[in-house]
């Protein structure tokens, strides 16, 4: 039932290619190949090839495909992570996550279903559901 555990994926601060900062309200979409950091508000959708970190002043509406996520914010949205999602103490996910790797820290809120993967999550262009 249980697997023995996973190497946390860690975040270089200097490999992060992307930022949209604290004070900062963006909506659109975002594509990317490398890593994204928001710490501000964004509402539409997000694919990266990269990694994903979401600081903990962040509000998103967004679903979200990526290879890694760490959430520390407020998610409101789908998550399709090939590798891991890892939501911290302090974050919350509103939204169904599709991923290889959970983990979970006490005191996070995540409301949703979940899928566990072995492989890369399936095709994200068929997932196209609003977000409500």
């Amino acid at each position: 039932m249980f697997q023995k555990r996973e190497q946390i994926v860690e975040v270089n601060p200097d490999k992060i290619d992307t930022v949209i900062g604290k004070n900062s309200t963006f909506e659109g979409t975002i594509k990317s190949e490398g890593t994204l950091r928001i710490d501000g508000n964004f509402t539409g959708q997000i694919e990266t090839k990269g990694n994903v970190v979401i600081g903990e002043s962040a509000k998103i509406e967004a679903n979200i495909t990526t290879d890694n996520i760490i959430v520390s914010g407020e998610v409101k949205g789908n998550i399709f992570a090939k590798g891991q999602l890892q939501l911290t103490s302090t974050g919350k996910l509103y939204g169904d996550i599709e991923v290889q790797n959970l983990i979970i820290e006490e005191g996070a809120i995540f409301e949703g279903k979940s899928k566990m993967t072995k492989s890369s999550p399936s095709d994200f262009n068929k997932k196209d559901e609003q977000i409500e």
